[in-house]
Parts: structure tokens; C-alpha cells; sequence
């Protein structure tokens, strides 16, 4: 089963199709072994083999079953007119997040309208410590469930600026502990920045964080505190709407 979830999880995070030597090294699998269990899922529609290139890539099982995923957690169903709302309202994509193995998925998305702005892909995955969403996920998580899911990770760098150090993550994570909203300040990608809120449930842990992202040349100190306000509304009349929140 292992196996089986190594080659799903490569070719989701590989955005293309994917030749079989290659997958097979990815995945420290022999060739004859990852074509038997290439064979089993494309039989089962989990995987596909493009014709043109013979290089496989996920097949439409894993859209029904993402599908499924969405409509079963009801609060992503909520969030939809919300976050259009949102970005009809400020200009700039919003999009809501979970956590998964120390990724953060996107799980709901409305694009900004502008000539330039931000793209955001369902079910794309990117990682937690050098994403807004990611970080106010993890600051709000019980201590020792954190530090157990960031020690099984190293933390890649993704541009000049992504935090690399478990020393560094935790004194960040403190900050938005305490602020209540993280930023991305071109750490995922350069001329990529965003400002997340979570998604509390009664406890106060983050079900999910709900961003505004925007390119470099739109994001303006000035601009935060209205963000995280707006975000805020937003966030905290989803989780009321959703039941997760005390009255």
C-alpha cells in the first residue's frame, strides 16, 4: 500500500506526466515493480498513460474521489461564496487551505479579476513553512503535535527569503500566535505574497486558513490591517456558519 501511495503522491506533486524509469527512481522502485502497480491503478482509473508521450500522469479516479473530499467537509461547500465575496471586495485572489502531512492543499479558490494576479489550483499542494496559510495553520496546532510534524520535515528553500531553520519557523510561529495572522512575503515564490487568518474551531485549533494572495507590486504594509480585518469577518463567520466556532 505503501508503494502504491508513493507513486500517487509523485505524480500529484509532479504537475506532469511522468516517464516510468523516473518514477520508478523517485520512488526507489524497481521498473517491473512500479509498471505491475502502474498496470493496477490505471485499470482502476487512479492513474493514466498518455498516449502521445507514454508517460503517466494521475487519472480522473483521484478527481471523483478529491471530489468526494470537498463535498464532505462541509465548511469548503460554505466558504465558496464567501471568499468570492472577499475577492470581489478586495481586488486580490483569496483561496482556503488545509493542512496535510505538513502541506498545506488548496481546497477552495476565487481568482482576482486584475490583468495580473495570483493563480491558485485546487488541490495544489506547497509547503507549510514558507506559505501563509501554512504557518497560521501550524502556529495554532497543540505544541507537541507541531514540533512531531515539522521534525519528520526539512524545511526547503524555496526563494531567497523562505525560512530554513526550525529555530527561526518556531520564533515566526510565536509572532502569529500572537498577532493572529501570518504573511508570505515572497517566501513560496518570488513576487508572490499573501496574508492568511485561521479557521478556529471551539477549541482554537485551525480547521483551515482563508488567504488573499497578490503579486509584489500590490502589497503594501498599509494594506494588512485591512486584510486581516476582512479575512478575519470572513473566517470567523465561516467557522459560526459551520458550527465549529462557540456561540
Amino acid at each position: 500500500m505503501a508503494k502504491v501511495l508513493d507513486i500517487l503522491e509523485h505524480l500529484g506533486h509532479a504537475g506532469r506526466p511522468v516517464g516510468i524509469s523516473d518514477l520508478a527512481r523517485a520512488t526507489s522502485l524497481h521498473v517491473s515493480t512500479a509498471h505491475r502497480l502502474l498496470r493496477t491503478l490505471s485499470s482502476r482509473g487512479y492513474v493514466e498513460q498518455r498516449a502521445e508521450s507514454r508517460r503517466y500522469a494521475l487519472g480522473p479516479r483521484v478527481f471523483e474521489l478529491g471530489n468526494a473530499y470537498v463535498s464532505g467537509r462541509d465548511f469548503v461547500t460554505l466558504a465558496r461564496p464567501r471568499i468570492e465575496a472577499l475577492r470581489d471586495r478586495i481586488g486580490e485572489t483569496v483561496h482556503l487551505g488545509v493542512l496535510s502531512d505538513g502541506d498545506v492543499v488548496e481546497v477552495c479558490s476565487a481568482l482576482s479579476q486584475k490583468p495580473v494576479g495570483v493563480s491558485v489550483r485546487t488541490g495544489w499542494r506547497d509547503p507549510a513553512h514558507c506559505s501563509a496559510v501554512g504557518k497560521v495553520i501550524l502556529a495554532h496546532l497543540p505544541d507537541e503535535e507541531r514540533k512531531a510534524l515539522l521534525a519528520r520535515r526539512s524545511l526547503e528553500r524555496r526563494t531567497a527569503r523562505t525560512i530554513t531553520t526550525h529555530r527561526e519557523l518556531e520564533t515566526e510561529l510565536s509572532r502569529v500566535r500572537t498577532q493572529g495572522y501570518a504573511v508570505d512575503d515572497e517566501e513560496l515564490s518570488d513576487d508572490l505574497c499573501c496574508v492568511a487568518v485561521p479557521l478556529l474551531d471551539g477549541a482554537g485549533r485551525a480547521i483551515a486558513g482563508m488567504s488573499a494572495a497578490m503579486p509584489k507590486a500590490r502589497f503594501h504594509s498599509e494594506r494588512i490591517p485591512e486584510l486581516v480585518r476582512l479575512l478575519g469577518e470572513a473566517a470567523r463567520g465561516l467557522a459560526r456558519q459551520a458550527e465549529f466556532a462557540k456561540d
